[in-house]
């Protein structure tokens, strides 16, 4: 597998090391960012809305992560790519395009949340819009699937990705998302993916059933697991994608309410450590 060094390219899921990742304060975005970089990740990636939150622009934060030694490559996300207002999808990736450029990303992630898909000719044709305009400023896309919308696993994702057949088109692999789909992981349908469309992963973990007392899309914001303390299955997906030549972002994104409350100067460290581990 995969050897991880000090070197390496691990880039900090910055709303994970705050209880509330949806409403930053100054300090805590600030607090987050000088913690990342003194665990040792090389870069982060935040939600751009994130930084009104907090009270500052795009501006502040190109300096402060030139202060700090970190990157952003990769900028999140398009939710808008399948909104029938094609002048109001048009608007939202022009949006996300500036400020990937102004941060220095290279990959933009592809979302949706709706439950349901319009249908498939209109999904694909949209997102291959989105990765056309995305592609004239020279940006990959990365579609993210998660389990409880209308692209909810690998199968939906590639099934779009293949239609779509756009050279910078690719796909994030979330290993709790992996976990949780429909059906659980696939990992024969992994192998058949090529290796330059696996080019984001990101890294958490996973208990072995959905508990009792939440439902997925609480536990996947608030009780996600360490890499290795769950039932994911490093070794096979993680083994799948490097073995296939693949050589993504590896990015840790660890939505814990327990992890976070300690603060960032002790989780940022925590996910590293974990996420190295799964990595060897």
């Amino acid at each position: 597998m995969n050897s991880a060094s000090s070197s390496e390219e691990l880039v900090m899921s910055l709303g994970t090391l705050c209880v509330n990742p949806f409403e930053l304060s100054f300090d805590e975005l600030d607090s987050s960012l000088v913690a990342t970089a003194a665990a040792g990740y090389t870069g982060i990636s935040v939600w751009p809305f994130a930084l009104g939150a907090a009270g500052v622009d795009v501006a502040w934060l190109v300096d402060r992560l030139q202060e700090l030694g970190l990157n952003h490559p990769v900028a999140e996300a398009a939710f808008g790519w399948l909104n029938p207002d094609r002048d109001a999808a048009a608007g939202e990736v022009a949006h996300l395009s500036e400020y990937a450029s102004a941060v220095g990303s290279r990959e933009l992630v592809a979302v949706t949340m709706e439950p349901s898909l319009p249908p498939m000719d209109d999904v694909v044709a949209r997102f291959r819009t989105l990765c056309q305009e995305a592609a004239e400023v020279g940006l990959l896309v990365s579609m993210e699937f998660l389990p409880w919308t209308g692209i909810p696993d690998l199968a939906t994702a590639w099934e779009i990705l293949q239609r779509a057949d756009c050279d910078n088109s690719g796909i994030m692999v979330d290993t709790w998302h992996w976990y949780r789909q429909p059906g659980g992981p696939n990992p024969d349908l992994l192998r058949q993916i090529p290796a330059e469309k696996l080019r984001v992963v990101q890294l958490c973990d996973a208990t072995a059933e959905l508990p009792d007392d939440m439902d997925i899309a609480t536990e996947t914001m608030t009780a996600r697991l360490l890499p290795g303390d769950g039932a994911v299955d490093f070794a096979e997906v993680l083994g799948i994608i490097t073995g296939s030549g693949a050589n993504p972002i590896w990015f840790p994104e660890v939505f814990s309410s327990t992890l976070a409350a300690a603060g960032p100067q002790t989780m940022a460290p925590q996910v590293l450590d974990a996420s190295r581990s799964v990595l060897v």
